[in-house]
């Protein structure tokens, strides 16, 4: 069974209709959705909270709304969605592709908007699993640093070789039950008391 996943969104558009229309789409417990009205309030909005998903209904009230997208998409984790009309949406693709935002036709389908969310939803859980990578190969990263010092210092102070001094505080480790990044830290610790 697969694990229902939340997006928060953020609803950007001057006109209330399309908010309504994207709104009714939206129904159920999948969307936690924020409205709106301006490009200032919206970014107001997005210094609050992290949007999974932000969908910008282009022009707006205080700007053409390509810029509110490219910030947007500069948030780590957000799908940003440009809804623009023909006539500019040339312009809009070459503005913010290059950033990773979705640039979608006006007029609008319900079946292309449900299309659209769709490709965005997939967008940000594919993000999620390179999320989750990163902060796996930190974490190590961060482990291994940490050992790493803790043998030098085994090294300059007891006068072990690297091997001894892997081997020592992998022992320390496994005898106190703890990570080798913890063992590592305590004998870290040690030395600067």
């Amino acid at each position: 069974m697969i694990a229902e996943r939340h997006y928060r969104m953020l609803l950007v558009s001057s006109g209330e209709q399309f908010i309504r229309e994207i709104g009714a789409l939206l129904q159920g417990s999948l969307y936690q959705t924020d409205n709106s009205r301006s490009a200032s309030d919206a970014r107001g909005k997005l210094l609050e909270k992290r949007y999974d998903i932000v969908i910008v209904n282009a022009p707006l009230s205080d700007e053409s709304g390509w810029r509110l997208c490219v910030d947007a998409s500069r948030n780590n984790g957000t799908i940003v969605g440009l809804f623009a009309a023909s006539d500019s949406f040339d312009e809009m693709y070459a503005r913010t592709s290059v950033q990773g935002v979705f640039v979608i036709h006006k007029p609008l389908s319900r079946n292309m908007v449900s299309q659209a969310l769709s490709l965005m939803v997939c967008a940000r859980e594919r993000l999620r699993t390179v999320e989750k990578k990163a902060v796996k190969a930190e974490s190590k990263l961060d482990e291994i640093r940490v050992v790493n010092k803790a043998k030098w210092m085994l090294i300059d102070h007891e006068g072990f070789s690297e091997a001894e001094a892997h081997h020592y505080v992998e022992k320390a480790a496994m005898d106190a039950g703890i990570t080798k990044k913890l063992a590592a830290q305590i004998i870290i610790d040690s030395y600067l008391h």
